[in-house]
């Protein structure tokens, strides 16, 4: 039986996501291991198809006794906490992987020194691999669904009218950090925009406790979008796969569209940086400033011309 290797990632949605590359990596370098993730509930989705992974286990379980179970022997832990350490240093690892900082030495054996500049926040993940002596194959994160979740996605266009090759276009506007929200206002006028100049077919995406917020921005706009349906996480993911370009905030809705292959462009706050959150490569372009003083023209001007050339690309 091939050595147990338990991945520890606490926080949300999108930072699940932004791991699954270091998956890839670990079962490409040694593909005898049984890969097992403890996270949280929400991100449940993001996992439970993933063919790379014996397991996962939810903190909110209380899960100790069965990653003991599990037979561990090493783990890689990303949140760098008490309570993670905690689950480190008594999964029975031998080798407990984080990156340095003070109180790790409680819980670690292997700490080596994160390297800053490395770019978009995959590789900084990818490098706690290096002490493993475990290569990696690129930056893409992975999520995978089902014929079920595609078939509403597929049903949900249908019965919008949208034909396959149209310009469709997933509008994101809402984030749980107020920080990162730009007006939604100015959302709607990139939406009317998009159909004026582009000629197309805007989603508005929403969330549990986001479908006031976003019905108000659509009543604000000139033209007639798109209302998402009350769609899963993986309904979410086979809609952006069937998306020419995904628009939004810095939020898991962007980060689940590069792991379908869709183009995005990102409106980003100054205290996100757009080389560590966006991906590289031409497909993904953004938009950076203080969103309470950055203006449309701004934001529509980069917009435009990042639509204008994946039209072009796609003729």
């Amino acid at each position: 039986m091939g050595p147990g290797i338990l991945i520890i990632v606490f926080k949300g949605i999108g930072d699940v996501l932004l791991t699954t590359p270091l998956l890839r990596a670990l079962k490409n370098g040694m593909p005898d291991s049984r890969l097992y993730f403890l996270t949280r509930r929400p991100s449940r989705g993001i996992l439970e198809n993933n063919p790379r992974l014996s397991g996962v286990f939810y903190r909110e379980d209380r899960p100790l006794g069965a990653i003991r179970r599990a037979g561990i022997d090493i783990s890689l832990d990303f949140m760098r906490s008490t309570s993670s350490g905690f689950y480190a240093l008594f999964s029975g690892a031998k080798k407990r992987l984080a990156f340095r900082y003070p109180a790790g030495r409680l819980f670690h054996n292997i700490m080596p020194v994160k390297r800053e500049g490395a770019g978009y926040t995959v590789y900084d993940r990818l490098q706690l691999l290096e002490p493993l002596g475990i290569p990696h194959d690129g930056h893409s994160p992975e999520l995978s669904f089902g014929p079920g979740n595609a078939a509403r996605a597929q049903a949900f266009l249908d019965g919008a009218g949208i034909p396959p090759g149209a310009f469709t276009v997933t509008l994101d506007i809402t984030s749980p950090r107020e920080h990162r929200r730009w007006a939604p206002a100015n959302f709607a006028r990139l939406a009317d925009s998009l159909a004026a100049g582009f000629g197309a077919r805007v989603i508005f995406l929403w969330g549990p406790g986001e479908l006031d917020y976003v019905k108000a921005a659509m009543a604000a706009s000139s033209e007639k979008h798109l209302l998402c349906p009350d769609f899963d996480l993986l309904d979410l993911a086979a809609l952006l796969k069937r998306s020419s370009l995904h628009v939004g905030t810095s939020s898991a809705p962007m980060h689940i569209a590069v792991s379908q292959g869709t183009p995005t462009f990102t409106v980003y706050a100054p205290e996100n940086s757009p080389a560590s959150w966006s991906p590289p490569g031409p497909q993904h372009a953004w938009a950076q400033g203080d969103l309470a003083a950055l203006s449309f023209d701004a934001v529509w001007a980069r917009l435009g011309a990042h639509a204008a050339s994946l039209r072009g690309s796609a003729r």
